[in-house]
């Protein structure tokens, strides 16, 4: 890492310069030498942060903008009363499509690697999230399995393509492990996401335990009933639905249709019709 390499040949340069121009002095001279290090990578590491900032946010604008156009899209085909799989395939085809050009934006960080082993990780945590929501998860694999966990949908995204190809041992690892960084309500999706797992795979004990110690850490109710539900044997009353999209985005399970209540034919009942 060039960093690293700049750092330790400023050090050095420091040290004999001070040692030739003020003899006598080496521990100074050396505090003097380690504070150039320090500096230098001090510098360079603003430089590449800074640079990072601005690709991460090229990418996030380049979203957004994609966001307002399709809402835009959506709004026009309501008033037109056109909708449908039809025209939902079509937006998910283009939303498919313009993340894949943001994605195209990362390979920006690729230089920045050299100075920041840190800088490509982060984007391909990045590259692996965008992925995911497109669901191209095979490509998002092996970005998520070595992602940088900073926030719990990450955590989520890794958990939830580690159960869905069978490794549980690894799923419980990444709980465990992942688990203690998130305090409060941020830890709601990771708590309702595993005892979810625990269900379908028959661990009913293991999800009641779990959701004991969620209730407590937690103030989300969703977690709470979720708990009762299990340990009053009301399997079929467990649920996550109401997280809503946060939980929905995980793509493990699909929002209900909402109930269309049939009206009345007119002059039916209650519709002052004819009599």
């Amino acid at each position: 890492m060039l960093t690293l390499v700049i750092g330790v040949v400023t050090a050095i340069a420091v040290w004999f310069g001070l040692n030739w121009a003020w003899p006598g002095h080496p521990v100074w001279n050396s505090i003097a030498a380690v504070l150039g290090f320090l500096g230098v990578g001090l510098v360079i590491n603003l430089q590449v942060k800074k640079r990072l900032e601005a690709i991460f946010g090229e990418v996030q604008s380049n979203i957004l903008e994609t966001q307002e156009h399709l809402r835009r899209k959506i709004t026009m085909l309501q008033n037109k009363m056109q909708g449908g799989p039809r025209v939902q395939a079509m937006m998910e085809k283009e939303q498919a499509e313009a993340i894949m050009k943001a994605i195209k934006i990362l390979d920006k960080v690729a230089p920045l690697k050299k100075w920041n082993l840190l800088a490509v990780r982060q984007a391909n945590t990045l590259r692996g999230q965008l992925l995911f929501q497109i669901k191209d998860f095979a490509a998002a694999d092996p970005y998520l399995d070595k992602a940088i966990i900073l926030d719990p949908v990450t955590l989520a995204m890794k958990m939830t393509r580690l159960y869905k190809r069978g490794r549980m041992e690894d799923v419980t690892k990444a709980f465990e492990k992942g688990i203690g960084r998130f305090k409060d309500e941020k830890a709601t999706l990771i708590y309702a996401l595993y005892s979810w797992i625990l269900v379908q795979e028959e661990r009913i004990d293991e999800a009641v335990a779990l959701l004991f110690e969620a209730k407590s850490k937690t103030e989300s109710e969703v977690l709470r009933q979720n708990w009762e539900h299990l340990a009053n044997g009301r399997l079929k009353r467990f649920s996550n639905a109401a997280l809503g999209e946060e939980w929905y985005a995980l793509y493990l399970e699909a929002p209900k249709a909402p109930k269309i209540r049939q009206q009345a034919g007119f002059g039916g009942p209650g519709m002052g019709g004819f009599r």
